[in-house]
């Protein structure tokens, strides 16, 4: 139950109804203009006090797909361009994943947390879908977030 609570709480910080379903709860995140869609799953662990993040990012590309690997083994080395989260590819799509304990969102953090990650989201979707060759600092945490609204 626990788990409920802090999804609960998760979801009143951001403004939104979280429901969790055998262990998971999902919503989707869109750009203020509503042009770019990041979809979020929550999952709570095994120890029923850490939750993952996971926000998936496309398809893999066809072409490049060595090259933005590559890249994003680099962004993992000490979280260096992922804002603490962790890049990986499965089943051919790229994903964001961050594990995060609960007590963070029964303490009201989980705003504070989950709006950088769907920022680090958009970027490295972005590189994903070949929208976006940033310089090498271009992928790492900053203050000016983009505004999201959140759906569920």
């Amino acid at each position: 139950m626990a788990f409920e609570d802090a999804i609960a709480s998760l979801g009143r910080d951001l403004g939104i109804d979280l429901v969790v379903e055998d262990g998971v709860a999902e919503f989707v995140a869109a750009s203020a203009d509503g042009g770019e869609q990041i979809e979020v799953t929550i999952s709570v662990l095994d120890d029923g006090v850490s939750a993952l993040l996971c926000a998936d990012l496309g398809e893999m590309p066809a072409k490049g797909s060595d090259r933005l690997m590559l890249r994003m083994l680099e962004a993992n080395h000490l979280f260096g361009a992922t804002g603490g989260a962790t890049l990986s590819v499965e089943e051919g799509r790229a994903k964001l994943e961050r594990y995060v304990g609960i007590v963070a969102f029964q303490r009201g953090d989980g705003a504070r947390i989950v709006k950088p990650f769907l920022e680090m989201a958009r970027k490295w979707r972005s590189l994903v879908a070949g929208e976006d060759e940033p310089e090498e600092s271009a992928v790492t945490p900053r203050d000016g977030l983009t505004p999201w609204s959140i759906t569920v």
